[in-house]
C-alpha cells in the first residue's frame, strides 16, 4: 500500500505539517524532536549544536536533514522549529 503525505496538510493527524513547496504544493512533517519528548525545544537545539560542533557524522538522531553530517543546516531546522513552538499532536 502506498500513502502520500506530501500533497495535503490534512493527511497527518492534527494537520501538523508544514508547506515546503508551492509548485507543486508539497507538505512535510516537522523534524527536530531529538530527545523524542513531544516538544521541539532548547534541549533538542543544544544536543544538535553539540553534535555539530563535534562534526558528528553517520546515522545519528541529530542529523535531521539526513545527509549523514550534523552541521549548521540541521541546527537551523531545529532552531526554527524551537522558535515556532512545534509540538507533537497525537490521538
Amino acid at each position: 500500500m502506498n500513502y502520500d503525505f506530501t500533497d495535503l496538510s490534512g493527511k497527518a493527524f492534527g494537520n501538523n505539517m508544514v508547506q515546503v513547496d508551492n509548485s507543486p504544493v508539497r507538505y512535510a512533517i516537522y523534524s527536530g524532536d531529538i530527545n523524542q519528548d513531544g516538544i521541539i525545544e532548547a534541549f533538542d537545539a543544544s544536543e544538535t549544536d553539540n553534535d555539530a560542533l563535534n562534526s558528528l557524522s553517520g546515522y545519528v538522531r541529530t542529523d535531521v536533514t539526513g545527509d549523514d553530517f550534523v552541521d549548521a543546516s540541521d541546527l537551523s531546522i531545529v532552531d526554527n522549529n524551537v522558535a515556532n513552538g512545534v509540538i507533537v499532536i497525537a490521538p
